[in-house]
């Protein structure tokens, strides 16, 4: 274990003492032994049976609590209850704003955001599309993805741009053909399979995302475009 893990425990368990303290003080007795009791659990079942993977999602959403509840004590210890009331909603809509986010930027994604994308990597879509799905977030590794149905026209000249590279690798039938060692010779991957046509590079410059690792796949079935940048 090392100082810094030592230090978050040392934090949760003395944060846990605090909130059992303040609502003991102010003579609510049984809140502060319920909720240091759960808390003290948790935290030490966490740490002890060491699931690291539950601990990441799980003990900064403790700390938030905690945070949240002292604040509201420390009011109500000064006779403010309203206004601890009010700090702590704040504190709690705004966290749990900051866990939506991902799922808030998606809800908001929009074609205007797809061409700005594409303006990144030089494509400019002469007619109009369809924005068919798009996702984005990642823990270790962030993504940012999106499906759209082009015309025919569009997706023409997208696929003509992908042929006409001096990188295209022509038909691929086999993986072998695309080995890791071939592909870092080139700073872009161009190729066809049966079913796609597809661009693949690494850029220098990042998105403002975070982003700089990209792929460009176009299915020749439906005329779709499906766009994936990674930090990764």
């Amino acid at each position: 274990m090392n100082s810094y893990q030592l230090a978050s425990i040392f934090i949760l368990y003395t944060l846990t003492i605090v909130c059992f303290w303040l609502p003991y003080k102010n003579e609510n007795k049984t809140t502060g032994k319920s909720v240091a009791l759960l808390l003290g659990v948790v935290i030490t079942l966490i740490i002890g049976l060491n699931l690291d993977f539950l601990a990441i999602f799980i003990l900064p959403v403790i700390l938030v609590f905690q945070i949240i509840f002292i604040v509201f004590w420390i009011f109500r210890l000064y006779g403010k209850r309203k206004s601890g009331t009010i700090v702590a909603s704040i504190l709690t809509i705004a966290f749990l704003l900051f866990c939506l986010y991902p799922w808030i930027s998606d809800w908001l994604f929009n074609k205007k955001d797809v061409r700005n994308v594409l303006a990144f990597h030089k494509i400019e879509l002469v007619e109009d599309f369809k924005l068919m799905k798009n996702e984005s977030g990642g823990f270790r590794d962030y993504y940012e993805m999106f499906t759209i149905k082009l015309t025919d026209r569009d997706f023409d000249n997208l696929t003509l741009k992908i042929k006409t590279a001096k990188n295209f690798r022509g038909l691929v039938t086999n993986d072998l053909q695309l080995s890791d060692e071939n592909y870092k010779h080139h700073d872009t991957l161009d190729f066809e399979t049966e079913n796609f046509v597809q661009r693949e590079y690494t850029s220098n410059r990042k998105t403002e995302s975070g982003t700089y690792h990209f792929i460009f796949q176009l299915d020749k079935k439906s005329k779709e475009l499906n766009y994936i940048g990674s930090d990764e």
